[in-house]
């Protein structure tokens, strides 16, 4: 009996020791993991940055925005209707990226007549070009920024939303694309942002 309790007692211990490995051997994995992507991180923050001018323009985020005039293009739809969707560009705002490069930031105004709720990103997609060239989405430094692409709208309900661009240069006009993103009608509203 008392052989019986010994070899249960080792055999709990030796259980909790191996579980206890496990733990650690998962735990070691994890950190491993971390240090990678911390690395990779890195690596690419260093990659990106190796003009010295970006990254001291990068601290002056805070310089003044100028909202640049907006103008319907003859070939956009005056009402901005895609679909079950309404979307009108708003306004844009010339500012600086996260790491200090000139962009625009386009502000929608996005309306939703579908039966479901939906987000901007789910239901359209949008294009901006300058010189007939697709502009790069890219983000601002302040985390505070709510764009609200991926912000569900219930049917009937209009919301801003807001996506950031990569300017090529500060004055040439750009085009604005938005259509829906998965349908088999390429209708396409279009309109012409005025830089100056």
């Amino acid at each position: 009996m008392e052989n019986q309790n010994n070899n249960n007692e080792m055999q709990q211990a030796v259980t909790a020791a191996l579980d206890e490995q496990k733990k650690k051997k998962r735990k070691r994995r994890l950190i491993i993991f971390a240090v990678i992507i911390v690395v990779i991180i890195a690596i690419a923050a260093l990659s990106s940055g190796g003009d010295d001018s970006s990254s001291s323009q990068a601290g002056n985020n805070n310089s003044a925005e100028t909202t640049s005039q907006v103008s319907a293009d003859k070939e956009a739809a005056v009402d901005g209707k895609i679909g079950n969707y309404v979307c009108v560009v708003k306004k844009a705002e010339i500012c600086k990226n996260w790491e200090g490069k000139d962009a625009v930031k386009i502000t929608y105004a996005f309306t939703n007549n579908n039966t479901e709720a939906e987000s901007f990103d789910i239901a359209l997609t949008d294009n901006v070009y300058q010189d007939g060239v697709g502009l790069e989405s890219t983000f601002i430094s302040s985390d505070d920024d709510d764009w609200g692409i991926d912000v569900k709208i219930k049917p009937g309900v209009t919301k801003e939303v807001a996506k950031v661009y990569v300017l090529r240069d500060k004055t040439t006009d750009l085009e604005v694309e938005i259509g829906e993103l998965f349908s088999f009608d390429d209708t396409k509203v279009k309109t012409t942002v005025k830089l100056q």
